[in-house]
């Protein structure tokens, strides 16, 4: 279970810890990897999953990703065109009870219990008052080659006094100095601050394809813009979902509407057991769905050939 393994998490966010909020997902991992077990063995699918990872395999995949997205449990492909596809259905398709998983949204930022690590900064008389605009960086393995950084110093130049920027609590000393230089130090927040105390406080709200922030901020009604090079949005971890949201509500559409509707839907692949009355269910539902989908490419693209070991007729020493 490396969602909840203390030597992942070391690896992986060094000191930092997981919030308390995101424990209900231990029972969903769990239910979830047994239920893995039974694709695992079975010779039609020999499928496998994996914690918290990126790539590119064919449609007809070989692993399915989980990992948490705005407190809830999300698996999905590791293939662009089956991420994409799942959330389309899962939008399309009749929904019998849409769920109102953005009231559940809005009550975490409310409780303090949106952020995914522990102990955020909250004595806010210490830092910068909020601005209307907010800027919601990443860490520092990802923020200089997945953003676009003549965006950041145009949005910089644009606001002047009335920006922050706020970096993921995954960041060097090294990439905040940088950052004060090129921003500004007076625009730039701490990295432990609570980002949603200066989100609920922002009109708009300049993110990415990575972060959870887009999702809270829409549900808030706020205006959301993503920032990163273009070439490399679809590389992001929430793609599938939060693309929508960025053209959705660029389309007038209703965000609200797509989010209660859309993660209502097993098809989804979007388990919250807080809103999910058969979360169980739900996964189940998934799975069988995913691989379903899966089959349509069977043989559609053929990765690797084994060629077969030709042995040299008797008596040929060559």
């Amino acid at each position: 279970m490396e969602m909840f393994s203390n030597k992942v998490a070391k690896d992986r966010i060094g000191p930092l810890r997981k919030s308390s909020a995101l424990n209900p997902l231990r029972e969903v991992e769990r239910y979830f990897l047994q239920e893995m077990k039974h694709y695992q063995k079975d010779k039609r699918y020999k499928t496998e999953c994996g914690y918290d990872v990126m790539a590119q395999e064919l449609p007809y995949f070989k692993t399915l990703n989980y990992t948490e997205y705005a407190s809830c449990f999300i698996i999905h492909p590791l293939n662009l065109e089956m991420r994409l596809r799942q959330i389309r259905h899962a939008y399309e398709d009749d929904v019998e009870n849409v769920l109102d998983f953005a009231s559940y949204f809005k009550d975490n930022i409310e409780n303090k219990s949106a952020n995914k690590y522990k102990d955020r900064e909250t004595d806010f008389d210490k830092w910068q008052e909020p601005t209307d605009n907010l800027c919601v960086l990443v860490g520092s393995n990802k923020l200089k080659e997945r953003f676009c950084l003549n965006r950041l110093r145009w949005l910089s130049t644009e606001h002047d006094s009335n920006i922050l920027y706020k970096p993921h609590p995954i960041t060097t000393h090294q990439i905040i100095g940088e950052l004060k230089d090129f921003l500004g130090e007076h625009k730039l927040l701490p990295r432990d601050a609570d980002v949603y105390h200066y989100l609920q406080n922002a009109h708009t709200v300049f993110t990415s394809h990575m972060s959870e922030t887009c999702l809270y901020a829409a549900v808030l009604g706020k205006w959301v813009e993503p920032v990163e090079v273009y070439q490399k949005v679809h590389q992001g971890s929430f793609y599938h979902i939060n693309r929508q949201i960025f053209l959705r509500q660029a389309d007038g559409q209703d965000v609200v509407e797509w989010i209660n509707k859309t993660f209502s839907n097993y098809k989804s692949g979007i388990i919250q057991p807080a809103v999910d009355e058969n979360w169980r269910e739900k996964v189940d539902k998934y799975l069988e769905y995913i691989h379903n989908e899966r089959a349509k490419y069977k043989d559609w693209y053929i990765e690797h050939i084994k060629e077969s070991v030709r042995k040299p007729p008797e008596g040929n020493t060559r």
